[in-house]
């Protein structure tokens, strides 16, 4: 072992970790945590040197001006580059583009929407671009990259999620060919996948606050025996970020950091589907991570922060809650909030809620407990937070819908981009 290390370093062939740090959107100016990662990952106050894409904004420019501001002058970066490439700008294979990114250790990607990122780095023929071939190969040696809200959704290698409210996902499927303005509230995916820098999962944001669980479960059910699909997705709240080291790797570590949400984790490989109209599912199983907890991407394995404690047995409250907002219609992060009260109450182990949405279908969605395992502790603000392996989830047309629902669910027809 030791002598193949040696030759490698002779020979330069040392694999170097390849780092992510996805947030799920709304990050704040505040969060040190999630900053002060980034231009850790990069080199360090002083040294990191971060390129700024703001390709998924509508107003790239101004977008650009507070990254730059942020990681400089607030997070002590030693600089900051707009790297500007966009969807109409024409310059992704332009020689001089490729050499800017070269010259930095760090890359983020803003906010905006995923679409406008993939075409304006990726060929018309789906091939990458030398700005994309150029990050890649600097990711590779050991640079990182970061993104929030669309440049965390665009950086899977398989289908790209692109619209869709989680309501609409469950009654009418989901649709490839990217959004419909016909249909603005479809499922839509893009089937040529994202930038491809990480692989084995499909990304989603913002994502506890807009109740978008049963959107992924839907998209991952929908496009698992399809080439390139695959049964696991997660999901990063807003202001928190998922920071993967060793991508790719068999140590493919992820570590939840930043205080409000957490990271939602979904593997649809033993999810029951029963004929339906619409969805009848079971056994589908959920993880949720909070601040401090990490995961093998890999293998699954989870590791709760050493400062959380086992809830079993130490449970708050006497009972469960339900829903009548399970999709979180009208109420951000109620599945979120169902499923911890759930763990922290002593005699429930499961709960039926239902979607607030009944025309034409209502749903319910039933938290069972009884394989999980969770751990909670508090926060230095004295929040208290939970989380949670191993709750198995079933999504059904509830009794009252499948009792006075005469007509049949016509499906959208989209036209492909």
């Amino acid at each position: 072992m030791l002598r193949s290390l040696l030759l490698a370093c002779l020979f330069g062939n040392i694999v170097k970790a390849q780092q992510l740090v996805l947030i799920g959107g709304g990050l704040t100016d505040g969060n040190t945590d999630v900053w002060n990662k980034v231009v850790e990952l990069a080199g360090g106050r002083g040294v990191a040197k971060i390129g700024i894409f703001t390709t998924a904004s509508a107003d790239p420019a101004d977008s650009a001006t507070y990254y730059l501001d942020m990681f400089v002058n607030t997070y002590g970066a030693a600089s900051a580059v707009h790297i500007p490439v966009t969807e109409t700008s024409n310059n992704a294979n332009d020689q001089e583009i490729a050499d800017l990114i070269r010259q930095q250790t760090g890359f983020f990607f803003g906010g905006g929407d995923q679409l406008r990122v993939t075409k304006a780095l990726k060929n018309l023929d789906g091939s990458d671009t030398l700005a994309l071939l150029t990050l890649k190969q600097v990711f590779q040696d050991g640079a990182v990259v970061g993104g929030t809200s669309a440049g965390t959704a665009c950086m899977g290698s398989t289908f790209m999620i692109t619209s869709g409210r989680p309501y609409d996902s469950l009654v009418y499927g989901s649709y490839s060919g990217g959004p419909d303005p016909v249909y603005p509230d479809d499922l839509t995916y893009d089937e040529n996948g994202g930038l491809g820098l990480l692989n084995g999962y499909i990304p989603d944001t913002h994502f506890s606050e807009r109740g978008r669980e049963a959107r992924l479960i839907r998209l991952l059910q929908d496009t698992k025996n399809a080439v390139g699909g695959v049964t696991k997705g997660f999901g990063v709240d807003e202001d928190t970020a998922l920071v993967i080291y060793n991508v790719g790797s068999n140590e493919e570590i992820g570590e939840v950091i930043g205080a409000s949400g957490g990271v939602f984790f979904v593997d649809v490989s033993r999810l029951v589907s029963l004929p339906s109209e619409t969805v009848d599912y079971s056994d589908i199983v959920t993880t949720f991570l909070t601040s401090g907890d990490t995961i093998n991407l890999q293998t699954g394995e989870v590791t709760f922060a050493p400062w959380k404690t086992p809830l079993k047995g130490d449970e708050y409250y006497d009972n469960a809650l339900s829903s009548k907002d399970i999709l979180s219609s009208m109420v951000d992060a109620e599945w979120r909030y169902i499923a911890k009260r759930l763990f922290d109450n002593t005699f429930d182990d499961s709960v039926l809620s239902t979607s607030r949405e009944r025309n034409p279908v209502q749903f319910t969605v039933k938290m069972d407990r009884i394989n999980g395992n969770a751990y909670g502790g508090y926060l230095t603000d004295g929040t208290f937070i939970v989380s949670y392996t191993d709750l198995f989830v079933a999504i059904y047309e509830s009794a009252f819908s499948r009792a006075s629902r005469t007509e049949k669910i016509i499906k959208h027809v989209h036209k492909k981009n």
